[in-house]
């Protein structure tokens, strides 16, 4: 019998001022062992000079595992998820998710949180 697996999803955003500006879909996805889930986990978000995506991981009710983020449409993932996820899109709207050969242990609530990039503000004109 093959292994199914249940992927939920989570919206999150970091001091955002209008949380409902950011869309995440679908509330679910069940898979079998060894599919992938191919950007099938979709965030999106309209909060003006936000430009950072960040994907998260959570299993069960473990800590949060931050598996990478988007800045602008730079991808930057956390080393021990290099090969087995993949995201793409724009920090500042959209991004999609990839899980490549789903195991048991990819069973877990993926959410996306948006935030500014960290130096935003810190730029002035001289």
């Amino acid at each position: 019998m093959a292994n199914l697996f249940y992927l939920k999803r989570l919206v999150y955003s970091t001091a955002a001022p209008d949380t409902n500006g950011i869309v995440q879909e679908p509330p679910f996805i069940i898979k079998r062992s060894a599919e992938s889930v191919d950007r099938g986990i979709h965030c999106s978000h309209g909060i003006r000079n936000y430009d950072v995506i960040l994907w998260y991981k959570r299993e069960g009710r473990g800590a949060l595992k931050l598996l990478g983020h988007l800045n602008v449409n730079f991808v930057n993932l956390e080393d021990d998820v290099k090969g087995k996820i993949l995201f793409d899109g724009h920090g500042s709207s959209k991004s999609g998710l990839t899980i490549y050969n789903l195991t048991l242990s990819d069973s877990g609530v993926y959410f996306c949180a948006v935030r500014q990039h960290s130096a935003a503000g810190f730029f002035s004109t001289i």
